[in-house]
């Protein structure tokens, strides 16, 4: 019995903090409409915030506690609504998710640098050294102190929800904003003050943690993840449910650690880690409880995604093309080049399998990663000798997995479709890859391809073997995409309700993708040729693929691979910089090298001004390119010339990267210009000169020997390349970017003809040419205008005189 209180105790406790910072989820969830991803990250900060006021700079407990928990976690949430989460109002789910999970490895990075990973930093508890006694069974003071707070917490946000005009406001801004501000209230205002009012409710908690776990920025902000399902009970919108949800997940999460050994079995499997599975298995479970989502009809939105449908010939052309491509550059690489290359090829595949998914559907998957690991393992099992047999087995069970998952979530959409991919994640994470029999010594080595004769034994093989199967299954993407079940996920993405209207199966639409997305996921794993860690198949892992997809651009095969690469590319900028950056200026290195810890992090958090990422943006510097023969042409050869040089010695890999980054970045932009009718005006020969100078200096330039700072020659290189670039657009007096150069003006939908102005004869012009019909056909002269009048005025007057 005194066991069984002592463990009650400490899940109340437990309970208590999950409770406190499900809270703050469901304040700004509730006012915003937006499920911070961040909040537990939110806690980190606090708890790391607290040590540094406490411990670092040695102010007493108390004033600390005050600072953090009504000062700084406050205002940190008030700065983040107004700086980040009011510029994606309106914005779609995906966006929303991505941005707030942005934030929260933005975050994690961040502590990262401020806090070394490899200092302790131990926090004393509250009124540490006394204790009471409840039923025979000794509590310490912060324990029950954590008890009170919730109760007081709980009274305390009821009544401001319930009797406070500020509290009717933050459940009103999130329903008709409009509304509100037309009744006197200010809902700018109102949602800054409920992220303040959720931030330091995490704030609270993170605080209330520190001292009873290691300050860890990746252990403390998946510790509070746990508060996800905690705030799923109550609905995201109940904080009474919040709290019971909470009382549930810490007395569970208590009795496992006091009554399930830790060398328990069940049948072969090891129950060692049961207790960091409870809160998906509770998540997932409480999301299949979740009522169906209504099909809800929204407006029409009027902005078009940056991302069109590749003709099929430029799809074909282009693999081949991205093919030789990387053949070519890898032939040129050293080893350690090839190995960090290849991951991001590998990382780019994974990354390939949202597109489908969340490019083409509009569903969220939080667990590719997982998927990943899933197709990995298998392979090493069933395809220990490199077969093809391995792969397909390992593709099929991933597809069988994919659809399993999607299943129970078919009725579900938004954050909780997300959510429950999360859940199995997490379940992953902590049951499957942690088996002795799945991950032995907490790795598992996949065999490198044996194709027939052919042997993938080398890193440029395998770099080729990678590129082959990602241009592959792009073009079979942009297949799909053009194909009758293609307009099915997008339709599907625009508008449920109206797919619902007309008939169609979302339920066999829905499990198709999850599996086909599954499939290409495991499929990267398959063929990887890498050794798997368990600890790096983690939520955290499938978050950061999920966010690089996303700023990449989703929508696009082209898109992904720019995610990938981002994903596989700061580790390579890390080890740049690794160094003495500047070369005279250490703490500049430092400070390079700790900028792109967080950096990824940042760059999707500015998703919200730019919703479709990279890609379709970089894209449109070089699509006047594709419309030009000649500037075709002149790509072509000018970059296989420059890679020539390398190839045979001529000059070295730098000089390379330097030509090549100048000839791509600087000089293919302006070759439409260059080959622009005459009417188009600028110093065109001049121009030609400098930029044929500049590429030839970049190639001639000894780059590794003139400067020794690797982090340094990078720098020097782009601003050589800028110089350059800029200088040429002075010389030509057109900027490719402008409006004085060929730009190709996007065709307006004949959709959209009067909905935002009045009709005009030039929309009618327009019109036509989009239905396909010939000018001739609708165009009338005067004369049979006139015509056409006097014969309807007769047929009039002869109706009237009948």
């Amino acid at each position: 019995m005194d066991k069984f209180l002592i463990f009650t105790i400490a899940g109340l406790s437990t309970a208590a903090i999950y409770a406190i910072a499900a809270s703050g989820l469901v304040v700004t969830y509730t006012t915003s409409g937006i499920f911070n991803f961040a909040h537990g990250a939110f806690s980190m900060m606090a708890a790391f915030m607290y040590w540094q006021v406490h411990m670092g700079w040695g102010v007493p407990a108390l004033p600390a506690f005050l600072l953090v928990v009504f000062v700084i976690g406050p205002a940190f949430g008030a700065i983040v609504e107004r700086g980040i989460m009011r510029g994606i109002e309106g914005a779609t789910d995906v966006v929303k998710i991505v941005v707030t999970i942005s934030l929260m490895i933005a975050l994690i990075g961040i502590s990262m640098v401020i806090w070394k990973p490899d200092v302790a930093r131990p926090v004393p508890a509250f009124f540490e050294g006394q204790k009471v006694t409840i039923f025979n069974t000794v509590v310490n003071y912060q324990r029950l102190m954590a008890m009170l707070i919730a109760i007081a917490v709980a009274i305390g946000l009821r009544l401001i929800f319930k009797k406070t005009r500020l509290g009717v406001a933050m459940r009103a801004v999130v329903d008709d904003r409009g509304l509100l501000q037309l009744n006197g209230g200010r809902p700018s205002r109102t949602s800054m003050m409920a992220w303040a009012l959720g931030s330091g409710m995490a704030a609270l908690s993170g605080v209330l943690i520190a001292s009873e776990q290691t300050l860890s920025a990746t252990t403390l902000t998946l510790l509070f993840i746990n508060a996800y399902a905690v705030a799923v009970v109550g609905r995201l919108r109940s904080l009474p449910g919040a709290f019971l949800g909470a009382v549930i997940l810490g007395l569970l999460e208590s009795y496992a650690i006091g009554y399930i050994p830790q060398d328990a079995m069940l049948g072969p499997i090891s129950l060692q880690s049961s207790k960091n599975a409870i809160p998906a298995v509770m998540l997932f479970v409480v999301i299949m409880l979740q009522p169906q989502d209504r099909l809800r009809a929204h407006g029409v939105s009027r902005r078009s995604s940056g991302s069109k449908p590749v003709a099929q010939r430029v799809a074909l052309v282009g693999g081949a093309a991205f093919i030789l491509v990387v053949a070519g550059l890898g032939s040129l690489m050293s080893l350690t080049d090839l190995n960090l290359v290849t991951t991001g090829f590998y990382l780019a595949i994974v990354t390939l399998s949202l597109v489908p998914l969340t490019g083409y559907a509009g569903q969220i998957s939080l667990a590719q990663l997982t998927f990943t690991g899933i197709g990995a393992v298998a392979m090493a099992t069933w395809g220990a000798n490199g077969s093809l047999v391995g792969v397909a087995l390992a593709v099929g069970v991933c597809a069988v997995v994919g659809g399993i998952v999607a299943f129970p979530a078919l009725r579900l959409s938004g954050i909780y479709l997300a959510l429950a991919t999360a859940a199995f994640a997490l379940f992953c994470s902590a049951m499957f890859f942690n088996q002795v029999d799945v991950m032995p010594g907490g790795n598992r080595q996949v065999p490198r391809l044996q194709i027939g004769p052919l042997s993938i034994n080398s890193d440029f093989r395998q770099l080729v073997l990678l590129a082959v199967v990602f241009a592959a299954i792009g073009n079979l993407l942009v297949l799909l995409r053009r194909s009758a079940w293609g307009r099915r996920l997008t339709a599907m993405k625009d508008s449920p309700v109206a797919c619902a209207t007309l008939g169609l199966n979302l339920t066999s639409t829905k499990v198709g993708v999850f599996a086909l997305s599954a499939a290409i996921a495991g499929a990267a794993g398959a063929i990887s040729g890498r050794t798997f860690l368990a600890d790096t198949l983690t939520l955290p892992g499938s978050l950061s693929v999920t966010m690089l997809a996303v700023v990449g651009g989703i929508g696009s095969v082209a898109g992904a691979f720019f995610g990938g690469m981002l994903l596989g590319a700061f580790p390579i900028g890390a080890t740049i910089f690794a160094a003495n950056a500047i070369g005279i200026f250490g703490f500049v290195a430092v400070s390079v090298k700790d900028i792109l810890v967080f950096s990824p992090g940042m760059m999707g958090v500015s998703l919200g001004s730019d919703p479709d990422g990279a890609a379709p943006q970089l894209a449109l510097g070089y699509r006047a390119v594709a419309n030009s023969v000649p500037a075709l042409v002149t790509t072509a050869v000018g970059a296989t010339a420059i890679w020539a040089l390398a190839k045979f010695d001529s000059i070295g890999n730098w000089s390379f990267f330097a030509a090549e980054m100048l000839f791509i970045f600087g000089v293919v932009p302006l070759l439409p210009l260059l080959f622009a009718p005459a009417q188009v005006h600028g110093r065109r020969i001049a121009t030609a000169i400098w930029l044929t100078l500049g590429v030839l200096v970049a190639a001639l330039i000894p780059w590794d020997t003139a400067i020794t700072s690797t982090g340094l020659r990078v720098i020097a290189i782009f601003a050589f390349l800028f110089l350059v670039a800029r200088t040429a657009i002075g010389i030509f007096g057109v900027n490719p970017l402008d409006e004085g150069g060929p730009q190709q003006v996007e065709p307006v939908s004949p959709d959209m003809f009067g909905l935002d102005r009045p009709l005009t004869r030039a929309d009618a012009l327009d019109a036509e040419r989009g239905l396909g019909l010939q000018d001739e056909l609708l165009v009338l002269t005067a004369s049979d205008s006139a015509g056409m009048l006097r014969g309807a005025g007769q047929s009039s007057s002869a109706g009237v005189t009948a």
